[in-house]
Parts: C-alpha cells; structure tokens; sequence
C-alpha cells in the first residue's frame, strides 16, 4: 500500500485524536485528593524512603555499642586430653632395661577475661591421671631379674586465680573503654543524622507544596488570561464583522488568545510535575499514586513574622543535629587523644595469684585436698615493660593531636557557615515579604488599568493592541504575587530549617530533647 502525503497527514490526525481521547480518559479517571500541609507531612514521616533508611542507622550504632561491650565478656574453654608416652631403654652397669611407658588422662578449664581500668583475671584448674610401667631390678639369691611393674604417678590437681592490673599504660582508658565510648558518640551521632533527616524532609515537604500551590495558582492566571483573550477576540471579530475594525486586531487577538492556551497548557504541565516531586517526598508506592492529583487544603499567604538574627543564631547553635555532630565528632578526637597520650606511658603491672593443689594416688584423693584447701599456694609480683624509643606511641599522640586542632577548626568553620546560612535565609524572608505587597499593588493597578483600556476600548477611544498589552501586563503581575506568596513561605521553611526548628513547629519533637552535648568553643 502506497502511502501519500494525503493519507499521512490524515492517519496522523486520526493517531492525534486517538491518543487524545485516551488521555483525557485516563485524566478522567484520575482522583483528587485534599491535602493540607499537615497531611502531607504525616504521610512522609510515614512513608518517606530517606526516613526509613535513616531510621536503621541508630539501630546499627546501638548494635555495634552492645558488640563493643562484648569485649569485656568472660570466656570458657573446656578440655580433656589422653598422652601416651614410651621412653626407650637403655644400658647400665646391670645391664640392658627395658623403656618405661606412662599413660596420662587431663581434665582442664580455664577462664578469663577483661574489666575496665586494665584488670585482667584468669581462673584455671586442671587435674590428670597418670598410669606407668618403669623397671625394677630384683636380686634372687645369685640370679639378677629386671621386670617392669606398673605404678600410680597421679600429678597434683589445682585451681588457681590469678589477677593483672595495669598502673600506668592501660589503666585510666584502655582500647576496649575507648571503643565503647566511641560507639557511644557513634549512637548519639545517628539518632542526631536521623533528626536532621527529619528536618530535611520536613523542609522538603514544605517546599514540594507550597510550588505544587504556586503552579496551580498560576494554571487559575493563565486560564483567566485566556478567557480575557478569548474574549477580546469574539468581541473584535464581531467589530471586525460590522466594520468596524481591522481585521489585523482581529488577528492580533486570535494570537494572544493561542498565546494564552499554550501557557495554560503549560501550567498544567507544570502542576503535574510538582505533583511528582511532592508524591515522590510523601509516598514509598508510587504505583498507588500517579493516578491521584493532590488538590492542596491550605492556601498561600503571607503572615508577618518578627525576625532577630542573633537569637535565630543562638537557637541554631542549640538545635542544628549537624552542628551538634561536629560538636561529638571534636569530643570524639578528645577521647583518642587521651588514649594516645595514656600510650606514652611505660607497661607497668602488678599480679598475683592464689590457689589450692593436691596429689594422691587416685584422682579423688587429689581433688579432695583441692576442695580442703589444705596446700594452697600464692605469688605475687610487678613487671615494667617499655619500648626504647617509644617512637610510635608519640607519632601518634601527635597526629591525633593535630586532629584535635583541625576538627577545632572544622567546627568554627561551619558555625561561620550557619550564621551565614541563617543570616542569608532570613533576609530573603524579609525580601519576599517585601516583594509580597509590592507584587499584590502591582496586580491591583493592573487590574485597573486593563478594566479602564477596556472601556476606552468599547468607546472607540483605545486599540486592541494596547489592551492585550494590559492583559499580558496583568497575567504578569498575578505570576510575580503567587511567586512572591511562594517564596516568601518557602523562605520561612528554609529559616527554620536552617535554625533546626522545623520539628518543633509542628510539634514533631519537644523542645528539651534537642539540646546539644557540649559547647562549641
């Protein structure tokens, strides 16, 4: 089948009006829902992704603080053991002897573990039976005989304890209560990144909105700049038709009125794509909801709102999760530095131990004097250990002093960025509440001016040309007030956000628990 620019034009038109008719169906099918800002906050608390995932991080921290914990944990070993043994023969002045044999069966166990401030204990006890053959030489009259004759060579069984402390290196803090204090700053450090997530989503509920607000605002200005377009251009054909006008204003207000259908096609684009940003903030199904179009409860207005940067700045200093992590991160080095300058000191440890033994020639006699307690046994000492040079002790004592320094610096650096942030955020709200009653003047006269060209339009006294100037100038104004009205609460969002007070507006989080752990210098 030959195909001619005829019948494309014709099947491609046919196509058109096809897929229209499907998308208007499935724009019909489409089901509003009323939102407030309250409720679009409720369902990302819920379902947002970032939330969910943050929500793990303080859980792992608190499991790795247990497993730091474990350290300290006693262990047990348990064992038996069975040796065989034959030592050789050998020759004397008697003569040739046979090899003696010994068979032994151990019973052991120890434990043993760590506490803090460098003690270190050990519990041990161990019991054997042993069993031999030796050879004994016998004389009968002239005759010498050598015989091997089995004898009972049970080793004495104990238990003993014993006890370490360390005096000097190890004993304030030690590897193991460092890591347990750190996975303790670790844990405080997730519960804060899930605060600041909190925050950020909040903030970024709060400005998916209010531009889903703005754009559906903007749809309402550009459809009543197209009736005010379409009109215009009804009442110059009927002119045009009467003679009573040029055709060229005829088409001047065709134009605009194209012009105007195209903007609100626009618009409509643009709300659909602020919908996506919005639902792609509250939902963790997307499948549920990109046949719903999010109609908003709440309405843009500008309430007046009292700004003082130096208590903006304090209350940053309080509650900003990100300033308090930098805050924990400096404690962190605080707490390696003084594990580091414990190092330099030399080993030096004291010990001793105290137990109880016993022998007999069966198992039970020698566990029965254990159990007395009739042999015991004890020692005690101090040993003093250190490296010559002790060279890598002081590297490191002084690269996590240099650490200390700049983990100092990082946090005055980003206490400077905060009160930068703050100061910026706030005179932006200031801004756009300023832009706020200019813009809304600036649609009021519009709006005059375009009713008074319209009138002088119908007393022959104006053209069309400079009333559709008006209708654009008035299309105009309305964008720049819903843009102002926008900015103005987004700002006001962003000012708590970089305070760290998005929660406690919505009372999400009561104010006592947002308090830092120490205070920046």
């Amino acid at each position: 089948m030959r195909f001619t620019p005829v019948f494309f034009l014709t099947g491609t038109l046919a196509l058109a009006l096809t897929s229209g008719g499907i998308l208007t169906a499935a724009a019909a099918e489409r089901s509003e829902r009323q939102m407030s800002l309250a409720d679009c906050l409720t369902a990302a608390l819920e379902h947002n992704f970032e939330l969910q995932i943050e929500r793990y991080s303080p859980l792992i921290a608190d499991s790795n603080l247990r497993l730091a914990y474990a350290d300290y944990d006693p262990s047990l070993q348990l064992g038996a053991q069975h040796s065989f043994s034959q030592s050789p023969g050998g020759r004397d002045e008697r003569g040739e002897y046979p090899g003696r044999v010994t068979d032994t069966d151990s019973l052991y166990a120890t434990m043993g573990g760590n506490v803090p401030y460098g003690l270190s204990y050990t519990i041990r006890s161990q019991v054997n039976d042993s069993y031999g053959l030796e050879p004994r030489t016998e004389v009968i009259g002239t005759n010498v005989f050598t015989r091997l004759i089995g004898f009972d060579s049970s080793q004495p069984a104990f238990v003993v304890g014993e006890l370490r402390q360390a005096l000097l290196k190890n004993f304030w803090i030690d590897n193991t209560l460092l890591n347990i204090r750190l996975r303790k700053k670790d844990l405080k450090q997730a519960d804060l990144a899930l605060r600041l997530q909190l925050i950020q989503t909040v903030n970024n509920v709060e400005q998916a909105y209010y531009d889903l607000v703005s754009a559906r605002e903007n749809v309402k200005s550009e459809e009543i700049a197209f009736e005010l377009a379409k009109k215009l251009y009804e009442e110059n054909r009927k002119r045009v038709e009467v003679g009573a006008m040029a055709q060229l204003d005829e088409r001047q207000a065709q134009a605009q009125m194209a012009a105007s259908e195209a903007a609100v096609i626009e618009a409509r684009r643009t709300v659909d794509f602020s919908e996506n940003v919005l639902k792609l903030i509250l939902s963790d199904k997307y499948e549920e909801w990109h046949n719903v179009a999010i109609v908003p409860a709440d309405k843009l207005e500008a309430l007046p709102e009292a700004f003082d940067v130096e208590s903006a700045w304090q209350e940053a200093f309080r509650l900003r999760p990100d300033l308090q992590s930098l805050i924990i991160d400096v404690e962190k080095v605080d707490l390696n530095l003084r594990y580091t300058k414990n190092q330099l000191l030399p080993q030096l440890d004291v010990f001793g131990s105290i137990g109880w033994q016993g022998a007999g020639r069966e198992m039970s006699d020698s566990l029965g004097m254990v159990s007395e307690g009739s042999a015991p046994r004890h020692g005690y000492g101090m040993e003093l250990s250190f490296p010559l040079s002790n060279r890598a002790a002081r590297e490191r004592h002084r690269a996590t002093r240099d650490s200390r320094a700049q983990a100092e610096l990082r946090l005055r650096q980003f206490r400077q960025q905060v009160m930068v942030g703050v100061h910026d955020a706030i005179q932006q709200a200031e801004s756009s509440f300023q832009r706020v009653s200019s813009t809304r003047a600036a649609r009021v006269f519009a709006e005059e001016a375009l009713a008074a060209e319209e009138k002088k339009l119908a007393n022959g006294k104006s053209t069309s040309f400079e009333v559709l100037r008006l209708q654009r100038d008035l299309t105009q104004a309305r964008r720049d007030e819903t843009r102002a009205l926008t900015d103005y609460n987004k700002a006001l969002a962003t000012v708590r956000q970089r305070k760290g007070s998005s929660l406690l507006k919505f009372n999400l989080e009561p104010q006592e628990e947002a308090k830092p752990e120490a205070k920046a210098k």
